[in-house]
């Protein structure tokens, strides 16, 4: 498993002419700035998620992996869509119903996904308290100085999550399908 951090976190996927290693900075560009956060964190959850699929460490193809998040987001949305195309290939769906990692009591979403191939399901589940209060609290305020401070804390906590491994921040639990 993923056992160190790396200043430079990157997963390896099976595209359509043979391994693809996508770097987190990679997966900014696509996004942008806005939900750094999430972007990170679900990264990082792919990250774990992946090997967690793999045969013998081999790279999955991204054409057999189907995604059930529990959170609607930008961030979570595109990190998903830059590593596995699921968005495109129709093979991506939001179910805010997932029990799991429940942590923002304002909104109807769970921190947590579900990444399936054809044999076998991850779900990895955000771990309590990885996010701040104060990211939740400072969530959709108006303010301007809110704003400011909650794109402050986005980029605090994109960086605290790259520097952690996967396992520090998700539970992840396999199961057969």
């Amino acid at each position: 498993m993923n056992k160190h951090p790396s200043p430079n976190p990157e997963l390896c996927i099976l595209a359509e002419e043979g391994p693809l290693n996508i770097p987190f900075a990679a997966v900014q560009a696509y996004h942008g700035h806005g939900a750094l956060a999430m972007l990170a964190l679900t990264f990082q959850g792919l990250r774990g998620a992946l090997v967690r699929l793999q045969n013998d460490g081999n790279p999955l193809p991204r054409s057999a992996l189907s995604v059930i998040s529990g959170h609607p987001g930008p961030g979570v949305r595109d990190a998903i869509e830059c590593v596995t195309r699921a968005v495109t290939r129709g093979c991506y769906m939001v179910d805010r119903d997932l029990p799991a990692a429940r942590y923002n009591k304002a909104a109807d979403r769970s921190y947590s996904f579900q990444l399936r191939d054809a044999t076998r399901s991850v779900h990895a589940i955000l771990r309590p308290g990885v996010l701040p209060p104060e990211f939740f609290d400072l969530l959709g305020d108006p303010a301007p100085a809110a704003q400011q401070r909650h794109a402050e804390l986005r980029r605090q906590i994109a960086a605290q999550v790259l520097a952690q491994t996967p396992e520090s921040l998700y539970d992840y639990h396999v199961h057969a399908l």
